[in-house]
């Protein structure tokens, strides 16, 4: 599928890009990038609107496939190395499990951390 050729689909299912993106669960600028022709469109894209093409607009029933709450995927926290007596405050990163301390480029562990209270964001 070509750029004009997702411009056309895109007008015929009176969708915009960022519809589009939010229907397939893609970046909106992945999906504007598709459509100016700065990056090609995968096989997969293609035929999803292809499909969508051919059943004259969306399926009944169909719902964004990203969730409607996104979970945390960072926290803040009170952290030091252990033996060392100055607390900092420490970026927990949750997806992979690892700490960031301020003005340090390593990543550590639990195992190698002391943690305080963590530190929650105001309302």
């Amino acid at each position: 599928m070509t750029a004009d050729e997702l411009k056309t689909a895109l007008a015929k299912l009176d969708l915009t890009p960022g519809a589009l993106a939010k229907i397939l669960g893609a970046d909106n600028r992945t999906v504007r990038r598709w459509v100016t022709g700065g990056k090609p469109i995968p096989d997969t894209v293609a035929t999803q609107v292809a499909e969508m093409v051919k059943a004259g607009g969306l399926p009944a029933g169909v719902v964004e496939r990203r969730p409607k709450e996104v979970e945390a995927v960072s926290r803040f926290l009170w952290a030091r190395r252990k033996g060392e007596p100055e607390w900092t405050v420490a970026e927990h990163d949750v997806v992979r499990d690892q700490f960031f301390l301020p003005g340090r480029v390593d990543r550590y562990h639990a195992d190698e951390l002391e943690f305080g209270p963590e530190i929650e964001p105001p309302k």
